[in-house]
C-alpha cells in the first residue's frame, strides 16, 4: 500500500506548534468521569483534512453558517446536551443529567463538575446563564432565540446554585431539549466585552487564536485566511480513555481550506489527507482506487436532506387571473397521485445520484431513527396507474396524445429548480420526461435560487418548483414548513385558517406533540403527520444521496454516519503509528 504523505513544509508547521499533553486530569478529579467505551487508542499524531471554505466568525453565537458554527466551532465549544452520531438519541455533554417536572414546565440541569475551560478556568453555572443572557439580549444577531421563544416568550433562566441550572417555560414544550444544542461561552473572557456593547464584534477571524477558549476536545492555534485552521488537544479536556487519560488521542488537527470539491479530491488521492467526504460522480473512481491503496470506503446511508416537487395550491396565486383552470388540476388528489407514479426513482438514483442514494417516501428524513414512520403510502414508478388516475380526475386525451382536462384544456405547466444544483436539475430533467410521456407539456427551467425563492415565498406566481430541506432529527424543528400558517408552508403559505380538513389535522397533530413529553407518543402524531402528507401528497419526494466517506486505514475508533459523518467522536478516534 502507498505510504500516508505529508509535505514538508506541513510537518515543519506541525513541528513548531506540537507540544507535550499532559494527563491533568484524571477520573479521581471528576465526579462523574465519562470514561470512553471504544478499544484504548494512542495518544498523539496528527489528523489532517478539508474545508470548502473560510470561516466568517469564530463567535459561535453569532456565527449562521456551516463553516463556523459547525465544521470548526463544533470542536471547540460545548452544549449541555448533544445528539449521538450514531443514535441520534439526545445525550448528556456538559450536563451530566436533567430533570424535567411533571407539568412540562420546569428543565433543571445538573452541571458536571470538575470540568475546565481550555484556559484551566472551572466551568460552572455562571457561564450557562451568561450564554443564555447573550442569546436572549435582542442586540445580539444569533439564530439560537428564535427558537427558544415559546408562546411567545423567552423562558425564565435562574442559577440554583454552582453546577444547577433551572429553566422555566410559559407552557409545555416537549422540543425544548433539542434546543438546548447553543454552545455555552465563557463568562470570565467574554463579560467586559458583552458589558461595553462590543460583543457582536468580538471574536472576529483575526482575533489572536489563543483568546478563543472552550470546553471541546480541542483549541484553535493557528489561522490563516484561505490556507489553513490549526488547532490542538485540549489538554484539560473531561472525557477520559479506558485508562484514565484526557482525551482526545489526537494531539494535532490541521484542517487545509481548498476552496472547491475537485481540490479535496485531488489532496485525498495524492495522501494528503486522512478523510473525504465523495461525490456520487467520484464514487467508482474511488471505489476501484480502495481496493489497492491504504483507505475504505464508507457508506453512511441516506443523509438528513431531501428533494422533493411541490405544487402551487395557494388561490392567491397572480398567475390564475390568466390560467384558473391549474389551481383545480393541482387541487385534484388524482392528478399529484398521477404525478407520484411517474417519477422513476430508480432512474433517478443512477443517473442523479450516479448509484448512490435511496427513495424517499416521506417528510421525516429516512435516517431519523426516532420518528421515520416506514409505513406510508408509496406510489412505486408506473405509468399505467399513473393514467388511470388522470381518467379518475376527469383528464383524457385527444388523438395527438395530448394531454386535456374536462374543459378541453392542455395540460401544460412549468417546473423550475435552482440552476447550478446538478442533481436537482437531473431530477428535474427526469421527471419532466416521464410527465411528456403521459402526454402533458412541460416546461423545464433552472433559475437563479434568489429569484425562485421570491417566487416560492412572497411572489406565489409558480406552478411547481423542485426544491429541497435540510432535514434533522427533532419534527418540530420543520413547524415552520407543515403548521398551516407557516411562512415555508410552501403549497398555500401563511394561511389565516387551514384550508383543508387534512392541513387543519396536522396543526393539532403538531401541537400535541410539542406538549407531549413522552417519545412514542409524539413519534405516533408525528407518524400520523407523515401518513397525511403522504396520502394528500402537497410534496412528492424524490430521493436522497448516501453520505459516502474514503478514510484513511490508519484512523482507528469511527463510527461513520450519515447523522455524525466521521468526525463526530473526534475524541475517541486515534491515529496509528
Amino acid at each position: 500500500m502507498e505510504k500516508f504523505r505529508v509535505s514538508a513544509v506541513l510537518l515543519i508547521f506541525i513541528f513548531i506548534f506540537s507540544f507535550i499533553l499532559s494527563s491533568s486530569l484524571t477520573a479521581a478529579e471528576l465526579k462523574d468521569p465519562w470514561i470512553s467505551q471504544k478499544p484504548q487508542g494512542k495518544h498523539g499524531g496528527t489528523l489532517i483534512t478539508t474545508l470548502l471554505s473560510d470561516p466568517k466568525t469564530f463567535n459561535p453565537i453569532i456565527a449562521a453558517e456551516t463553516s463556523s458554527s459547525g465544521v470548526v466551532m463544533g470542536y471547540i465549544f460545548e452544549r449541555l446536551v448533544t445528539r449521538n452520531g450514531v443514535t441520534t438519541e439526545i445525550e448528556p455533554e456538559l450536563a451530566k443529567d436533567w430533570k424535567i417536572s411533571e407539568d412540562g414546565k420546569t428543565y433543571t440541569f445538573y452541571l458536571r463538575e470538575g470540568v475546565n475551560w481550555s484556559d484551566g478556568e472551572e466551568f460552572t453555572a455562571d457561564d450557562v446563564i451568561f450564554t443564555f443572557d447573550l442569546i436572549k439580549d435582542e442586540s445580539i444577531p444569533t439564530g439560537s432565540r428564535d427558537v427558544m421563544i415559546i408562546d411567545g416568550e423567552f423562558p425564565q433562566y435562574k442559577k440554583i446554585d454552582k453546577y444547577t441550572v433551572e429553566f422555566k417555560l410559559p407552557e409545555p414544550f416537549a422540543p425544548f431539549l433539542n434546543n438546548m444544542l447553543a454552545p455555552i461561552l465563557p463568562k470570565h473572557r467574554l463579560y467586559k466585552s458583552w458589558q461595553q456593547g462590543k460583543f457582536n464584534s468580538s471574536w472576529g477571524i483575526n482575533t489572536d487564536p489563543a483568546d478563543i477558549i472552550g470546553t471541546g476536545p480541542y483549541k484553535m492555534v493557528d489561522y490563516k485566511n484561505g490556507e489553513r485552521i490549526v488547532m490542538q488537544a485540549n489538554q484539560n479536556y473531561w472525557r477520559l480513555d479506558p485508562e484514565g487519560r484526557s482525551l482526545p488521542y489526537i494531539k494535532n488537527w490541521v484542517r487545509i481550506i481548498t476552496g472547491s470539491q475537485e481540490t479535496e479530491s485531488l489532496l485525498f488521492e495524492k495522501g494528503e489527507t486522512h478523510i473525504l467526504g465523495v461525490r456520487g460522480i467520484d464514487y467508482k473512481r474511488f471505489k476501484e482506487k480502495s481496493e489497492e491503496e491504504d483507505f475504505d470506503l464508507i457508506d453512511g446511508g441516506p443523509t438528513f436532506s431531501t428533494n422533493f416537487l411541490v405544487f402551487n395550491l395557494n388561490p392567491r396565486n397572480p398567475k390564475l387571473e390568466e390560467e384558473p383552470w391549474k389551481l383545480e388540476w393541482f387541487s385534484s388528489i388524482h392528478f399529484r397521485r398521477a404525478v407520484a407514479y411517474s417519477f422513476d426513482k430508480n432512474t433517478m438514483i443512477d443517473q442523479a445520484l450516479a448509484g448512490q442514494g435511496s427513495k424517499q417516501w416521506s417528510p421525516i428524513s429516512t435516517p431519523n431513527k426516532i420518528y421515520l414512520n416506514e409505513n406510508v403510502k408509496k406510489y412505486p414508478y408506473n405509468l399505467e396507474k399513473a393514467r388511470e388516475e388522470l381518467q379518475k380526475g376527469g383528464f383524457s386525451w385527444n388523438d395527438a396524445g395530448e394531454l386535456i382536462d374536462k374543459n378541453g384544456h392542455r395540460v401544460e405547466f412549468n417546473i423550475l429548480t435552482n440552476a447550478g444544483n446538478d442533481v436537482r436539475e437531473a431530477l428535474m430533467n427526469i421527471i419532466s420526461t416521464e410527465l411528456r410521456n403521459l402526454g402533458m407539456k412541460i416546461n423545464a427551467t433552472p433559475v437563479d435560487f434568489n429569484r425562485m425563492t421570491s417566487m416560492l415565498m412572497s411572489e406565489w406566481n409558480f406552478d411547481t418548483i423542485l426544491i429541497g430541506l435540510t432535514g434533522g432529527v427533532e419534527p418540530h424543528s420543520g413547524s415552520n414548513v407543515w403548521l398551516s400558517h407557516g411562512h415555508l408552508h410552501m403549497w398555500n403559505p401563511r394561511q389565516e385558517k387551514p384550508a383543508t380538513d387534512w392541513e387543519a389535522h396536522i396543526d393539532e397533530l403538531f401541537i400535541k406533540a410539542a406538549q407531549t413529553h413522552e417519545v412514542e407518543k409524539r413519534a405516533e402524531y408525528y407518524g400520523e403527520f407523515q401518513e397525511i402528507i403522504a396520502e394528500k401528497l402537497p410534496v412528492i419526494y424524490t430521493v436522497v444521496p448516501n453520505a459516502i466517506y474514503a478514510v484513511r486505514d490508519s484512523l482507528k475508533n469511527t463510527e461513520v454516519t450519515a447523522y455524525g459523518g466521521v468526525t463526530w467522536n473526534i475524541y475517541e478516534l486515534y491515529l496509528e503509528q
